[in-house]
Order: structure tokens, then C-alpha cells, then sequence
């Protein structure tokens, strides 16, 4: 059967659906001769600037197409196909002539397709009314067109320079297909000439075309299905070097948009400066969204970056957000992961500030149109303000189509950096006053009175009183709602105080009041200092077992332990977050327990008495842990210890006793105070950890005075020894660990650690994954399913903790294994193979030494020998074409 006119109109068709009508007009009107005169005068143009690149190379093409479509014209007659063989060229050569290593890719690529095409003006007259051949021709014809669409593809796209290279590398193993089609087709031809000569059968040669085309078809599957899991394998190496969970901000979003009411921030589309903004040109390529603290800003669009800041975040606040963006463009444009993993994985690169400052420019190059947001920058560090406003303004290059919102309130070095931005300034705008009329309108809904006249009443008070703040309007009403009757209620509403640190005050006024009884008041003031001065945000089952240790109350067990509902006498001051966490209704409440003046112009909430009693409930849960220890229990009582719920603080408490300690310490030896007895006596309990009691030799000078323990030298040696080897075990991490597997490292810190401290917490990490585990049942045969299910539900949230220990995962980690496998896959930069077909792709190499003999021994290049005819036309040329 003759189907060759169908392969070719078939090929036609995906090229021309592929290019611009611009360019299709232009393929239609080439001719061969214009391609001639193309490569000439590029020629001519790099010798002049003295950067000729051997254009001589595509010489033998270009005759074979010549030749070609003389034997295929039958074929396209009354057809626009024709000029398809040869125009893209043309376009391709002047889209690649001024960038080297591109144009020298190209080069390369139609010099081994011109190697391959057979010599057609052998067969021209001899039988081209054969089906077989014409079959073979408009095979040919595919295979040429399927190389010039992939090639446009490429060329064509935004930034087209920033990606080739790394797309082209990845293109390899299909233009090998194309490569071995050509041959096959060539090694057809001849044989076809010689079968006529030889007068073999019709039904010989159709079924050599029929076998050459089933093969070409299995070779195709084969090569998509490991194109499919090459791009799968780059994606998932690119995300794990980016080394960022996104699900904190994913959430955040969430939250932030599901608090909007619906009919609020309309106007923002209709604001001159946000319009203005949202432009895509290159003027006003910052806005700055201020107000105060919980006046509200618009959220973001689901084509937006965003991150959002909290106080509580350790590290490098601006890596994470640079990493952050790069994830969310990564996500949205899965093809920058060839870019990701080429250029900077597979070449062993850290993610590191220089190469995300290289990268971020380079990915936002390529995408038409990128915003980003960032809110709450207020809420960092003045130093973290200033570098991350200059690594954003970095990111606004003049090939770059990007615009950034900053969204926090007016602090002073905020307002100097970005004095010459755009700026809205909500508390200026009275589209906020009738945003807050509906949200007012809409919280009061909720509170139960039978009388419309008060209900309209109270609405009016909270408008007036709101002073352009959403979160004032969410605290109020949280108290009104507990409103017994409709007097009560209208009292109530009439005394509300204004502004946030009043509302703040007032709450702070109903958890201390003293009509209550001692204990709900000192239960409430210990939520707030865990949840204040806590190093990161705090999971519920932590803070409600963190609250537990106090003096006289050292156990934790069934009668001791938290409910949830005690958490409630600090709302509105407090509220849940995303992955089962806790933490203030608003960065400003928090500053305002640690920082404003309450009564006796102190601040309600003491930094130096937190930390006591932090440290103080710290040490007294890990004295409780001897038990999770391999030495004094087994993995069955270790599991049923763990299910219990009474070691949730293990992590956080292991992890930061000792900087609270020291934040403890710090000011009280500047006051020359001693410290508290029963702090001591829990320290010197804490010896049981010890490996060496005997040894009170200091490993290391300490930062911190320990003065006011020098009555203790064993508790005085253990806090050093302890800070000293996990300060050891951080630059340990930075230098040799990317040697062992994140196992390894575990139990290496078990057998270094002067104390059991490494041992614990690897025991119950141990614990919590098996309990996790779908095996769970077959580890733990005597435990019920319905505990099982409720530790699932409770503290599997981010229970993966990733086992480098200075990491800021390592307390507070991943829903999965696997997401965790991913992530500490980046601490250990290995590097690849760049073949993702290869065995040694995946677990990688962990040095580049390494790498470079794999790559000599599995992946020597190892051209075939060139013909002296072929090695003269590849030869440079000596004069111009």
C-alpha cells in the first residue's frame, strides 16, 4: 500500500501547526538558493570578525536536499510541502548565528543529518515510481520535518539562548533517533537498487520497508517512554537541589485567602498604581503595600510567586524566599528543570546565594510575564529587610519581565529603601473604610441578638472604632460572641477600646484577671511565653506538653496530660496554623506581649522568665526519656511509650534546651543573679545522660558565662561538651557528610555525642517512622489499630525529620519518606550522570573526580571513522562559500 503522500501531508501539517503564520509565510516564499546565500553571507559576516565556525559543515545537507527534492518533487506537487525541507534552515541559522556554542550545536546537527541522506541522484530516474521507495522518500521527509519543528521549538521560545543548551542535551537521545532513521532509510535505498537489478520480488522489498518501519515505531516507544522518565528524573532532581518545602507558604496562602471576605480588596484591580503595576512593560516595576498591622492586603493570583515572612523562621530568611520563587516557576514551567538539573545539579553546584542569584534571572528570562509577593517583611530582621529587598531588586533586569509587591507595615528602613517606589498606603485609602464596612457587616452576622436596631448599632460602633484594621474587627468580635444578653452586648460593644495594643491590653486584662483562680491564669502565661519565645512554630501537641513541666510537676503521663480546650482561654490572641502548629493571631500581638508596656511599665511577658521556664520544662521531659535509650528498653515498650503521646516534646526540647538555657543564662550573669534551685537540680539529672561522668574538662571555650554554676563543674562540662560537639557537628556536616548517607550520619552522631542525648532522639525518631510505617501492624503486633490511627492523625504532619541535625528541618520536618529522602538528597551535592538512562543516574557521585571516571569509562565519545571524502568536506574551509 502506497501511504507515502499521507506521511508527508501528516509531517507538513505538525510543522505548520507548530510555526507563526509570520513564519509560514516566510517557508512558503524560500527558496533553496536563499538558504545558499544565508550561509554565505554568515560566513562571510564571522570572518570578518575573525569567529568563523566552519559553515562548510552544512555544505553536504544542503547538496542532499538539492538532490532530494528533485527524487520527492512528484511526490509535492500542487502541494506547499516542498519548501518545508529547506526554509526552516534558513530561520534556524539566523536565530542561532549570534550566540557560539548554540550555532555550534546546530552546525553539528545538520552535518551528521547531511552524512546520513542517502545519494539520491542515484535512484532518481531508476525507480521512483516504486511504492516501496516513494514510502522510503516520504519517510525521509518525516523525519527531516520532525527535526525542524523539535529545532523551532526551541529557538522560538522566549529567551530561547538561556534554555537551548540545556534543552539540546536533553534532545540528544531523540535526534539519535533521527539519525538512525535516516540510516535505516539509506541502507533501504541501496539495497532497494541493488534488489531491482537483481530482479528480486516486490513482496521482498515491501516487507524490508514494512520491518524497517515497525522497528523505527518500537524504537520511538522506547525512546518517549525514556524521555518521560528522563524529564520526570530532572524535575524531581531539581526540586530536591532547590532543598525548600513550599507546603508552609502553599498553606499560608490558603489560609490568607479562605480569611478574605469575598466582596473586600474589589477595588485594588481599579487603583491606578495597581494597575499601573500590573502592566506588562517595564515601568513601575516595584509597588509597596503598607498599612497597619492587620489593615489587610490583597491577596495573590494563582500566576503570582509569593512568599510569606513569619518572626519565627530560622536561617537564611532570603535563600528560602529565592528558593521559594524558584520552586513555584519551576513548578508552573516544568521544562526550567532541564535548565536546573543541566547547568547546576548534574554539575555537583550547591544551592547556594550565588548560584540562586545566577539562576532565579535566568528562569524569569524565559516566562513572558512573572509577579511576585512577599508579605509581612516587616516581620524580619532589619539586616534580613535590606538583603532581601536588594536581592529582589537584582531580579529586575532589562530582559526580565518580572514586577514584585512588598506588602508590610511602614517601618523606617522599609520606607528609606523603597522612598522612590510606587506605593499604597491603605490607612489613606477610603476604599479600606468601605471594605471594612462589609467585613464588620458580615462578623457581626455571627453574633446571636434578637434586636436588628442593636445589631446595626454595634456595626456602626466597630466601623468607627476600627480605624481601617480587619484584625481589630476579628478580636472584638471574638469577645462579643460571648455576650450572655443583648444589655450585655451593647455594654460591651460601647467599651471597646481603640486601636490593636488596647484590644490587645484588654484581652491580656481578661486571662490575667484575678477574679479567675491562680492556676488558668499561670496555665494561660506559660502558653504565651512557649509560644513567644519558642525558636520555631510550635506544634499542639508540643506546646501542650511543654506547658505540663513546672515546678512540682516533672511527669508526664494520663493524669498530667494537656486537653486541647486549654489552649482556648488565649484566643483571640492566638490561633492554629497550617501542618497542626500554633502561634499568634498576628506578628504584632507577639511583639506587643514582649515588648510594649503593660503594667508597671514592663512588658506582660518576660524574655529572661520565659526562658526559664522553658528551660526548665525542656530538661525536665528529656529526664524523662531515659526510657526511649536501646540500653534500658526494647522496640516494643519503645513503641508503646511513643503511641502514649508522652515524648511529643522530644524533638524540640533535644534540639533547643540548650539555647534557651543560654538565652536564660545570658542576662542573669550580667545581673550577677543566680539560678533558680529547681532549674539545678533538673541540670543535674540531666548527668544521667552522660557518657563520661568523671571527665569535667571543658571541650571548648563557651560563649556563655557558666559562673553562676560554678558550684556544679559536671553539669557546667556536660553543657559544654554537648555545645561543642553539635557546633563541631555543623561544620562536620558542611564538610565530609556529603560522603555518608543521612543514616550513617544519625548514628555517627549517636557515637560521638559525649552524651545519650543523639541516642534518644534517634530512638524515637526510629519509633515515630515505624509507627507511621503501612507495616506498623507487623512491628507493633500487641497495638490496638485505634491508637494507631489517632499518633497517625496527631503526629504525622511533618513527622520525617531530616537527619542532618543543624538543619532547619531536623525538628519540624515532611508528610513522607520520600519527601525527606528528596531533601537530604541536596545536603549531600552529589553529582550526576548526565544520561538519565544510565544505572548510576539516580544515587549520583560524591565528588566530581568520581563522575569524570564514570563518564570515561561508560561514556567515552567514540565517533565513527569518516570516510576521506567526508573528512575533506568537514575539514575547515580556506575559502569563502
Amino acid at each position: 500500500m502506497d501511504n507515502s503522500k499521507s506521511i508527508i501531508a501528516d509531517a507538513f501539517n505538525k510543522l505548520s501547526d507548530t510555526i507563526s503564520e509570520e513564519h509560514a509565510h516566510e517557508f512558503a516564499s524560500t527558496k533553496l538558493e536563499d538558504v545558499w546565500k544565508t550561509v554565505r553571507d554568515i560566513d562571510s559576516s564571522q570572518r570578518q570578525r575573525q569567529s568563523a565556525q566552519n559553515l562548510g559543515r552544512i555544505k553536504p545537507l544542503l547538496e542532499g536536499i538539492e538532490k532530494y527534492a528533485k527524487v520527492i518533487e512528484v511526490l509535492c506537487n500542487g502541494t506547499p510541502y516542498l519548501p518545508y525541507v529547506w526554509a526552516p534552515i534558513k530561520l534556524m541559522v539566523q536565530f542561532a548565528s549570534q550566540h557560539y556554542e548554540v550555532f555550534e550545536s546546530l552546525l553539528s546537527a545538520y552535518a551528521d543529518i547531511g552524512a546520513v541522506l542517502p545519494r539520491f541522484d542515484r535512484y532518481e530516474k531508476a525507480f521512483s515510481e516504486i511504492p516501496s521507495f516513494r514510502i522510503a522518500l516520504a519517510t525521509m521527509y518525516k523525519n527531516i520535518l520532525y527535526f525542524h519543528r523539535k529545532a523551532y521549538k526551541l529557538l522560538s521560545r522566549k529567551a530561547w539562548h538561556v534554555l537551548f543548551l540545556s534543552l539540546w542535551r536533553d534532545y540528544k537521545k531523540r535526534f539519535s533517533g533521527i539519525i538512525e532513521g535516516l540510516k535505516e532509510q539509506q541502507v533501504f535505498l541501496d539495497a532497494e537498487a541493488m534488489s531491482i537489478h537483481m530482479s528480486e520480488s516486490k513482496d521482498a522489498r515491501s516487507q524490508m520497508q514494512k520491518d524497517i518501519q515497525e522497528s523505527q515505531k518500537k524504537s520511538l516507544a522506547i525512546l518517549e517512554q525514556s524521555e518521560t522518565e528522563a524529564r520526570i528524573s530532572r524535575l524531581q532532581h531539581s526540586i530536591a537541589w532547590l532543598s525548600v518545602d513550599d507546603k508552609t507558604q502553599e498553606d499560608n496562602y490558603e489560609k490568607i485567602s479562605n480569611q478574605r471576605h469575598d466582596e473586600t480588596c474589589l477595588w485594588i484591580a481599579k487603583n491606578d498604581q495597581f494597575v499601573s503595576w500590573r502592566r506588562d512593560d517595564g515601568k513601575n516595576p516595584v509597588l509597596w503595600i503598607s498599612g497597619k498591622p492587620g489593615a489587610g492586603q490583597p491577596s495573590g493570583q494563582n500566576h503570582t510567586c509569593y512568599y510569606f515572612c513569619n518572626s519565627q523562621e530560622a536561617g537564611n530568611i532570603c535563600s528560602q524566599i529565592l528558593r521559594t520563587v524558584a520552586l513555584q516557576l519551576l513548578r508552573r514551567n516544568v521544562d526550567l528543570a532541564s535548565l536546573i538539573a543541566n547547568q547546576y545539579v548534574y554539575q555537583g553546584t550547591s544551592c547556594g546565594m550565588a548560584q540562586l542569584r545566577t539562576l532565579l534571572p535566568q528562569m524569569l528570562e524565559t516566562i513572558d510575564s512573572t509577579r511576585i509577593i512577599i508579605d509581612g517583611l516587616d516581620e524580619c530582621s532589619v539586616e534580613t529587610q535590606m538583603s532581601v529587598l536588594k536581592d529582589l531588586e537584582r531580579l529586575l533586569g532589562k530582559d526580565v519581565h518580572c514586577k514584585i509587591i512588598i506588602s508590610s507595615r511602614r517601618d523606617v528602613k522599609i520606607a528609606e529603601k523603597l522612598s522612590g517606589k510606587t506605593q499604597i498606603r491603605l490607612d489613606e485609602l477610603q476604599e479600606v473604610e468601605s471594605d471594612i464596612r462589609l467585613y464588620v457587616k458580615y462578623k457581626v452576622s455571627s453574633i446571636k441578638t434578637t434586636d436588628p436596631d442593636l445589631r446595626t448599632k454595634i456595626e456602626s460602633i466597630l466601623v468607627e472604632k476600627a480605624n481601617g484594621m480587619f484584625l481589630w474587627v476579628q478580636l472584638v468580635v471574638d469577645e462579643l460572641r460571648g455576650c450572655g444578653s443583648d444589655w450585655e452586648l451593647e455594654d460591651r460593644a460601647k467599651s471597646l477600646p481603640r486601636g490593636l495594643k488596647r484590644a490587645y491590653g484588654r484581652i491580656i486584662d481578661r486571662i490575667t484577671d484575678e477574679s479567675h483562680s491562680n492556676y488558668p491564669r499561670s496555665l494561660a502565661i506559660r502558653i504565651l511565653e512557649w509560644i513567644a519565645c519558642s525558636y520555631r512554630p510550635l506544634k499542639t501537641f508540643e506546646l501542650l506538653d511543654g506547658i505540663v513541666f513546672k515546678v512540682g510537676c516533672t511527669e508526664l503521663n494520663n493524669r498530667t496530660k494537656m486537653r486541647k480546650s486549654v489552649l482556648d482561654s488565649c484566643r483571640p490572641l492566638i490561633e492554629e496554623g497550617p501542618s497542626n502548629t500554633v502561634d499568634f493571631v498576628h506578628f504584632s500581638a507577639k511583639e506587643y506581649v514582649l515588648d510594649e508596656e503593660y503594667k508597671q511599665a514592663t512588658a506582660f511577658i518576660s524574655r529572661e522568665t520565659a526562658n526559664l521556664n522553658i528551660s526548665f520544662s525542656c530538661v525536665a521531659y528529656l529526664n524523662t526519656s531515659l526510657g526511649l535509650l536501646p540500653s534500658k528498653s526494647t522496640s516494643q515498650t519503645r513503641g508503646v511509650l511513643v503511641i502514649s503521646g508522652f515524648h511529643g516534646l522530644q524533638l524540640y526540647a533535644n534540639q533547643f534546651f540548650t539555647k534557651h538555657l543560654q538565652a536564660y543564662f545570658t542576662p542573669l550573669a550580667a545581673s550577677r543573679g543566680r539560678p533558680t534551685p529547681e532549674l539545678v537540680m533538673e541540670l543535674q539529672k540531666l548527668l544521667l545522660f552522660s557518657k563520661n561522668l568523671d571527665d569535667t574538662v571543658s571541650a571548648t571555650s563557651s560563649r556563655v558565662n557558666w559562673d553562676m554554676l560554678s558550684e556544679y563543674p559536671q553539669v557546667v562540662s556536660f553543657l559544654q561538651r554537648l555545645i561543642a560537639f553539635r557546633e563541631g557537628l555543623k561544620q562536620e556536616e558542611v564538610s565530609s557528610n556529603m560522603l555518608k548517607s543521612p543514616e550513617d550520619v544519625s548514628l555517627e552522631s549517636c557515637s560521638s555525642d559525649p552524651t545519650y542525648l543523639s541516642n534518644a532522639r534517634h530512638s524515637y525518631q526510629e519509633t515515630v517512622e515505624a509507627l507511621l510505617s503501612p507495616r506498623a501492624a507487623d512491628y507493633f503486633p500487641d497495638l490496638d489499630s485505634g491508637p494507631l490511627d489517632n499518633f497517625v492523625g496527631i503526629y504525622g504532619p511533618a513527622a520525617y525529620v531530616c537527619r542532618y541535625i543543624h538543619c532547619s528541618k531536623a525538628t519540624d520536618g515532611f508528610d513522607t519518606f520520600k519527601q525527606r529522602d528528596a531533601h537530604e538528597a541536596a545536603h549531600q551535592r552529589k553529582f550526576r550522570c548526565a544520561d538519565s538512562s544510565c544505572a548510576s543516574f539516580a544515587t549520583g557521585f560524591t565528588t566530581r573526580n568520581a563522575l569524570n571516571r564514570h563518564n570515561e569509562k561508560w561514556h567515552r565519545p567514540n565517533p565513527p571513522q569518516q570516510s576521506p571524502a567526508m573528512a575533506t568536506l568537514n575539514a575547515p574551509l580556506r575559502t569563502p562559500l
